[in-house]
């Protein structure tokens, strides 16, 4: 019985923690990696830790830094050119790849998170 419990638990309410792990970060680390995305500006948008997530390319045109509006974390803005035209939207640097290495931006700048799965091939 308490393992079914434990099970029921750590599907439920464990997964969604993976959620938002580089989204509000600090000014520094912002800044970081907005110098960084102006640099490369080919990146892969892909959610190792969502069902069914599959990678797209983005070549982004900017990025800044916003206050989120909540304590002190900021959050990187990037804007790219969609199928729907220019889009600006904010980003979590656990989640955007850099196509040569294979890593996350937050692997790259070292920030700590968990990518849950690799960049398909």
């Amino acid at each position: 019985m308490k393992t079914t419990l434990f099970f029921l638990f750590a599907l439920f309410f464990v997964q969604p923690l993976f959620a938002d792990q580089l989204a509000y970060i600090s000014k520094a680390d912002a800044e970081k990696a907005v110098a960084y995305l102006l640099k490369h500006k080919k990146i892969i948008l892909f959610c190792g830790c969502c069902d069914g997530s599959t990678p797209s390319p983005w070549k982004i045109s900017n990025a800044e830094v916003r206050y989120t509006g909540f304590e002190e974390y900021y959050e990187v803005v990037i804007t790219y050119k969609s199928q729907d035209g220019i889009t600006t939207e904010a980003i979590d640097l656990a989640y955007v790849w850099e196509k040569k290495s294979r890593k996350t931006i937050g692997e790259l700048l070292g920030m700590e998170h968990d990518p849950c799965k690799p960049l398909p091939r």
